[in-house]
């Protein structure tokens, strides 16, 4: 081989394909940027077997070529210069490529990049790298300090390693704005819970008092009330009240939405906690005319949970029933206890307690059950004016089952009605 020869030009096609396709799989699976350039820059020169190897890419807002990365190099630091200049620049704004045999030979190289950086240029083959469409992003080339010149094999490599590495920068920048924007979503999203924390506060403060008040005045303390004078607090008292549940919905969101949900699962009776619940929904079933009917065995076995948290679940699946069912409608609150069931989940060795809750309203659409627990959203556009609420009752429970390990299932069929039901453990016996 004289010094006219290329170190390494005798690589079969074979060699260089397997080259190539390493190539091609290693740039493949990178998707940080940083990394990727300096992966570019490894493997094109380990590929082309340079002294160096540079990828400069365009900054079409400042008029530059850049690189982070310089491989070769003693000491690696940034280089910018104008996207004109040198051969770089040239294939940059031409699209063509350069093989040069003698850099100082040439008057386009820009001599003042060796001075920066205090390498000496012998020969370069430089090559501009293109997206899909045709746009130049950069601009791969290679160098050697020793003798010799790039064949036309290599020509053909280096063309193969751009139009990879354009492939690759592209992937890398999609993934890089990707992950960019998932981060302003989190910042955004965090933003939206503390907003939505400090104004449930807020909002409460001044409902206390009006709440206390309206109390006061209908307890007759201060003095009497007429019957008109009564029926009208009444109705400030069910609006306050309807804005406090609306306000502790938020709260609870909130809360979940942040991670800062505490279960603490205890054994507690659940007949009584049904009954209760159903209890406080009463008076707003009534005044649509609903009837509400509880079937809880009395020697229901104890179930181990949060109670405070089912008490919530429990009564937001009431009202969302109350809320959806038409006048003349029932709702009926059950419990039944499958003491050696097959279906118990691992951990529920000794069985578990199934709450239904049936209602005779408007049904949902089999396509639409899927989506009835995501939060904010109500199977008809107009159903918020409809019906009122937040969307975020079922989206609440949902989260509150998933955190005791349950899930909520649903049967709904339009205009007859819907069954909910979610799974409890028994306790232990004896605690």
């Amino acid at each position: 081989m004289t010094d006219e020869e290329r170190r390494g030009s005798g690589l079969g096609d074979g060699a260089r394909l397997q080259i190539l396709l390493d190539v091609i799989k290693a740039m493949s699976a990178e998707t940080d940027f940083d990394r990727l350039l300096q992966l570019i820059m490894e493997e094109t020169t380990r590929a082309m077997e340079a002294d160096r190897s540079t990828l400069f890419l365009v900054d079409r807002e400042r008029g530059e070529l850049w690189s982070r990365v310089a491989l070769g190099l003693q000491e690696k630091k940034e280089i910018r210069f104008k996207s004109h200049l040198g051969i770089a620049g040239h294939v940059a704004t031409t699209g063509e490529l350069l093989n040069i045999p003698e850099a100082y030979d040439d008057p386009r190289f820009n001599q003042a990049v060796d001075r920066q950086t205090g390498y000496r240029t012998k020969t370069i083959l430089c090559m501009p790298v293109r997206t899909k469409e045709g746009a130049i992003v950069g601009v791969l080339q290679v160098l050697n300090k020793r003798a010799g010149v790039f064949t036309a094999a290599d020509e053909e490599m280096l063309d193969a390693l751009s139009a990879q590495a354009a492939v690759a920068l592209e992937n890398a920048r999609l993934y890089e704005d990707l992950r960019n924007a998932y981060a302003e979503l989190k910042q955004l999203d965090a933003m939206k819970g503390n907003f939505l924390a400090n104004i449930s506060h807020e909002l409460r403060t001044p409902l206390a008092p009006i709440i206390g008040y309206v109390e006061m005045l209908l307890s007759g303390r201060p003095g009497p009330l007429t019957d008109r004078q009564r029926s009208h607090l009444t109705v400030v008292e069910q609006a306050v009240q309807r804005l406090q549940g609306l306000i502790e919905d938020l709260l609870a969101f909130v809360q979940m939405d942040q991670g800062e949900l505490v279960i603490r699962p205890r054994p507690f009776a659940l007949g009584p906690l049904l009954e209760e619940r159903a209890h406080l929904i009463t008076p707003r079933a009534t005044e649509k005319g609903l009837m509400v009917e509880v079937a809880a065995p009395a020697d229901l076995p104890d179930v181990l949970m949060d109670p405070q948290q089912i008490a919530r679940a429990v009564l937001l699946m009431l009202d969302n029933a109350v809320k959806f069912t038409p006048q003349g409608g029932r709702i009926s609150l059950g419990a039944k206890a499958h003491v050696t069931p097959d279906d118990a989940p691992p951990g529920w060795e000794h069985g578990y307690v199934e709450v239904s809750l049936s209602d005779t309203g408007i049904g949902i659409p089999a396509d639409k059950i899927p989506r009835i627990f995501d939060r904010f959203y109500q199977v008809d556009a107009s159903a918020t004016r409809s019906y009122g609420g937040t969307g975020l009752g079922l989206a609440l429970v949902n989260q509150i089952m998933e955190a005791h390990g349950t899930a909520v299932t649903v049967e709904s069929t339009p205009q007859v009605g819907s069954t909910f039901r979610f799974r409890l453990p028994i306790a232990r016996p004896n605690g």
